[in-house]
């Protein structure tokens, strides 16, 4: 198959048609075909239609896996930014580093006597930097310590959250959406993303608000207008304001939750990150706590930072049920940015990095990859997830990437852990009629101006490929049809 060449020195549009490549004045970049099959040029041609002209970038490379030759390529080795394809670099170097069964562990302290159930001194939380200690976890390990003895906490909670340094000062929102989920910084001791389910029940002229899992020891002033007709207005479109206690003593942390609901959509959620880490976590343990018949009488507080690890065994450790392997598929199904930026992090926390942040996670995650060969020229990974607008690789960092972990040990881990087309995931709408369904293994990303995807295509002739297309510019929004066509595409020609 003939490669396909791009260039954006002339201001021409070509589109091949039969055995001419025809330009026309435009005003975004050159592309060029050799003779090709009627599929390909039709392919390329749909592409101009969709992307349009301007400053549009296109990257994309079709790679077959038992040959390594490209099926299709167009400006493949262009650095351009990926969004959340770029977690394929993340989630693979952790499976390089860690193996697929490594789990993540939570240790418990008593800082006091323990006498007859009751705990004269603190629990002192050390996070081992779980990205996903959610509540039924968290119920299920305060239910061990129930049945270990521990039935009052006298003193406080004291989170240890040194194993990763975030300061507050270098915390910045993406988009300023401070309440969404997507936002929330890692944290070593992070319980349930640090976030909750916001449920909005229609009742009797009024719609009523629970929060799931509960938060104890807060105040929800619930100021959410119920309206009537069909469904307009739905839970997503809360709003949310937080006023914390001047104190650990002023008072508790206020939720103010507004916004209209319509009657007719019945009963909705959403989920939304609120307060900081110390204080979510310190309601979201009262509330558990208390559940499973618990007393407790202190509060949630940080712990401050050890000059000398404990060399004392912890009275109680919490092992994760998930592997690494669970986790990489949590990531890349659903597009997890704080669990692929917590798992960044503790690549670089069990290599024994002095200081864990950002910048020797990064450092620890390329050092990986090019241990394995894989240079990446041009790679830009920030902070792992693709919640960048730094962020930059190619089309063909990405199918090279995906052909290496197709030869490797962690081939179908990795394969299986991407969204199915037409199946699950960030997919599952996608192609469910055409025969490429549940045959297309594929990592979506998305950002204002950027669209991506990156995965591995069987296609009907048997042969499997690597694939990657990324989009930025203007056009970005209308390439979603232009990735169904290459699928479909590749299914169909590889």
């Amino acid at each position: 198959m003939p490669r396909l060449l791009y260039s954006a020195a002339l201001k021409l549009r070509c589109l091949p048609l039969l055995l001419l490549t025809v330009c026309v004045l435009a005003g975004g970049p050159v592309l060029a075909a050799a003779p090709g099959s009627d599929a390909q040029q039709q392919l390329v041609g749909q592409w101009l239609q969709d992307v349009g002209a301007g400053g549009d970038q296109v990257s994309v490379q079709v790679r077959a896996l038992d040959n390594g030759e490209s099926l299709l390529a167009v400006n493949e080795a262009a650095t351009l930014n990926p969004a959340s394809s770029i977690k394929l670099l993340t989630t693979y170097a952790g499976l390089l580093q860690l193996g697929a069964d490594y789990r993540w562990q939570t240790r418990f302290y008593l800082d006091g006597k323990l006498v007859n159930g009751v705990l004269q001194g603190d629990l002192v939380l050390v996070g081992g930097g779980d990205p996903k200690l959610v509540i039924e976890d968290l119920l299920a390990a305060l239910g061990q310590m129930r049945s270990a003895g521990l039935r009052h906490i006298t003193g406080d909670l004291r989170l240890d959250n040194a194993l990763y340094a975030t300061p507050a000062a270098a915390r910045v929102v993406f988009d300023g959406q401070a309440s969404e989920p997507y936002n929330v910084w890692p944290d070593a001791a992070m319980l349930n993303f640090k976030s909750t389910k916001f449920v909005v029940t229609p009742r009797r002229g009024k719609a009523e608000l629970t929060l799931d899992p509960p938060l104890a020891g807060i105040t929800v002033h619930n100021r959410i207008q119920l309206t009537r007709g069909g469904c307009r207005f739905r839970a997503s479109g809360l709003s949310i304001r937080e006023q914390m206690p001047a104190g650990q003593t002023a008072g508790a942390p206020l939720l103010e939750v507004g916004g209209r609901y319509s009657q007719g959509c019945g009963q909705g959620h959403s989920f939304h990150a609120v307060l900081d880490h110390v204080s979510f976590s310190g309601a979201l343990f009262r509330a558990a706590w208390e559940q499973l018949g618990g007393r407790w009488d202190g509060v949630a507080r940080r712990e401050p930072r050890r000059q000398q690890p404990r060399s004392e065994a912890p009275w109680y450790t919490w092992q994760s049920p998930r592997t690494l392997a669970d986790i990489v598929t949590d990531i890349n199904k659903f597009s997890n940015n704080v669990m692929t930026r917590q798992l960044m992090l503790q690549l670089a926390a069990e290599r024994g990095e002095p200081v864990v942040d950002e910048a020797s996670a990064r450092r620890q995650v390329t050092a990986t990859l090019r241990l394995q060969g894989l240079a990446l020229p041009g790679l830009v990974l920030d902070n792992g997830a693709g919640l960048s607008r730094h962020a930059r690789v190619s089309a063909a960092g990405l199918t090279e990437l995906l052909a290496h972990a197709a030869a490797g040990p962690f081939a179908d881990v990795l394969r299986l852990s991407l969204p199915v087309v037409g199946v699950d995931g960030t997919m599952r709408a996608r192609l469910r009629k055409h025969p490429v369904a549940g045959n297309g293994w594929i990592k979506t990303g998305s950002l204002a101006d950027v669209r991506s995807m990156a995965g591995y295509v069987d296609a009907q002739s048997g042969r499997r490929y690597a694939l990657a297309l990324i989009v930025n510019g203007a056009g970005a929004r209308a390439s979603l049809p232009m990735q169904d066509r290459l699928l479909r595409w590749v299914y169909e020609n590889g």
